[in-house]
């Protein structure tokens, strides 16, 4: 492979970014005095794995080993494909910069673009260890959000993870849109299992992690994937996926509540229109991977539009719906621990990219697009009279929707696997976006930035947390690890919160994160309309 790929295609802020916030940590720290050593990173001890030798850079205490292959570059003939083994290098991989992410449009301030294709790379954060030592920390692997059609490894600081909770975090990126999810009956005939090669591409990291994180002080027996919302559906593929049993013990979804059915039908009559819409009227799987990055995800919205659901059942990677798994239990029984944030669709309104604020007209709408027959008793149930904006009505109607999705998945996990369920309700959060006409509060990607430490998405505006909100992430930084070293949240945190009891139907409880007490909430059903909602949503 050429190394030229891990010449990082980022604008050059970003890079800049980091290093200020390493530097602006490295001072809160140490003082003005550390100023020289943060400049300095110190290098790492070099770490062999199965391709070669790595070595990454000190930062904070924390060791860090960026940019690392974990399949070959998917170009060419590799273009739609599972991944493929890297080319071995020699002598050492210097592993001290983020490398290439996947070919994705710009999406508003959560996303940067990208138009290179040698994008499965991979970071490792790891608390350091003692020589001669063998460390065996529990591993932690995450999926970014996205929808399945943008997201990159780039923007998570795992050092927090790592260092206060005494783990190894893998980060990777993984194919998105078109590239990664593409069902077309000339690629599907190939001979080669197909369609789902971002979710392949995460399972391809998985087998990498299991030959290699030992390395890095991680115990390959104990391994948690997580993910936040199209992260969180990629959580839940892996459960469904037999190809990835064995490969992990515990997940974590967050804010993952899309499981629509994409039947192979569905998917392929995708495929079909975007290579219509490329320029391949000839459906030829020539032609498509002729295409010129640019063709790909310029036309590719037949695909994410699916995508963005689940990814569509192809038989091997992907066997049967998402929500017939979990029901019948036929799936990759692991510990979970599952949740969403308060005010999901305050990220989703398109006010983030227009800057137009919501109209009565488009809120009722919204209410539509769960059916015509179905919209005036949700009107009713959530009228606009009742809030003061269209925008702060349609929140809570998607709030409705989002929760009793993420019930129904805790109810039928539960009767399988130890569940532990949360809602992040810390309205103070830091926003990174612009100012909109309404609150964004307790928004979609909220909780990240108490995990990730100044999480600002691509291109947003990152802020500081408070004492307050810093005291709030301590905890769910120990609830997440915690989870990971032996499957049940706890934190160190003095005084202690409210103990997190296991997800009980007859309870309907989750642990509810806030400010200035967590808590548990029990009937989250009916604090949610769930009622009313279980009769308007598709479940199967």
């Amino acid at each position: 492979m050429g190394m030229a790929g891990r010449e990082n295609d980022l604008p050059r802020h970003r890079g800049n970014r980091r290093v200020k916030l390493v530097i602006a940590l490295a001072i809160a720290l140490f003082g003005a005095t550390g100023l020289a050593s943060a400049q300095t990173a110190k290098p790492t001890p070099v770490v062999h794995v199965v391709d070669g030798d790595v070595r990454g850079v000190v930062v904070v205490g924390v060791h860090e080993f960026l940019g690392i292959p974990y399949a070959a570059p998917p170009v060419g003939e590799l273009r739609w494909r599972p991944p493929a083994k890297p080319a071995p290098w020699a002598g050492i991989l210097e592993a001290t910069k983020f490398a290439n992410f996947c070919p994705q449009q710009q999406r508003g301030v959560f996303a940067a673009p990208s138009v290179t294709e040698d994008c499965l790379y991979l970071n490792v954060f790891a608390p350091p260890t003692k020589p001669g030592r063998a460390a065996r920390r529990p591993v932690m692997v995450w999926f970014y959000g996205g929808g399945l059609f943008s997201g990159e490894s780039n923007d998570y600081d795992a050092s927090k993870l790592a260092s206060r909770g005494d783990v190894v975090v893998v980060t990777l990126n993984y194919r998105v849109g078109a590239l990664g999810f593409l069902s077309h009956p000339a690629i599907n005939g190939e001979g080669h299992p197909f369609a789902n090669y971002g979710i392949m591409d995460q399972q391809f990291a998985l087998q990498w992690v299991q030959r290699n994180i030992s390395g890095f002080g991680g115990d390959p027996g104990n391994v948690t994937i997580f993910g936040q919302s199209g992260g969180g559906t990629a959580v839940m593929a892996n459960l469904v996926s037999p190809l990835s049993k064995g490969l992990f013990h515990k997940a974590i979804n967050q804010s993952g509540t899309r499981i629509a059915v994409t039947t192979p039908q569905v998917a392929l009559k995708g495929g079909e229109d975007f290579a219509v819409a490329a320029g391949c009227a000839d459906q030829s799987a020539k032609c498509l991977r002729s295409l010129g990055v640019e063709q790909v995800i310029n036309n590719q919205a037949s695909v994410v539009r699916y995508v963005a659901d689940f990814p569509s059942v192809d038989g091997t990677i992907i066997p049967r719906t998402a929500f017939g798994a979990f029901s019948s239990g036929e799936f990759n029984r692991v510990p979970i621990m599952t949740g969403l944030v308060r005010d999901e669709q305050g990220f989703f309104l398109t006010e983030a990219n227009t800057h137009k604020p919501l109209s009565a007209d488009e809120y009722r709408q919204y209410a539509e697009t769960y059916g015509a027959q179905n919209a005036p008793r949700l009107i009713a149930r959530y009228p606009l009279a009742s809030y003061d904006s269209p925008s702060l009505a349609e929140i809570a109607m998607a709030q409705g929707a989002k929760a009793c999705t993420a019930r129904q998945l805790d109810q039928q996990w539960s009767k399988y696997a130890p569940v532990y369920a949360y809602q992040f309700e810390n309205r103070t959060a830091p926003s990174y976006f612009p100012d909109l006409s309404y609150p964004m509060r307790a928004y979609h990607t909220a909780e990240l930035q108490y995990l990730f430490p100044m999480f600002r998405g691509g291109q947003g505006t990152a802020h500081p947390l408070n004492d307050a909100q810093q005291r709030l992430s301590d905890v769910m930084v120990d609830y997440w690890t915690s989870f990971a070293r032996r499957g049940a949240p706890v934190s160190r945190v003095r005084p202690a919160p409210a103990p997190w009891r296991r997800y009980s139907p007859a309870r309907d409880n989750v642990q509810s994160l806030d400010l200035p007490a967590i808590r548990e909430a029990v009937g989250y059903g009916a604090a949610n309309d769930c009622a009313l909602w279980d009769t308007v949503l598709s479940f199967h």
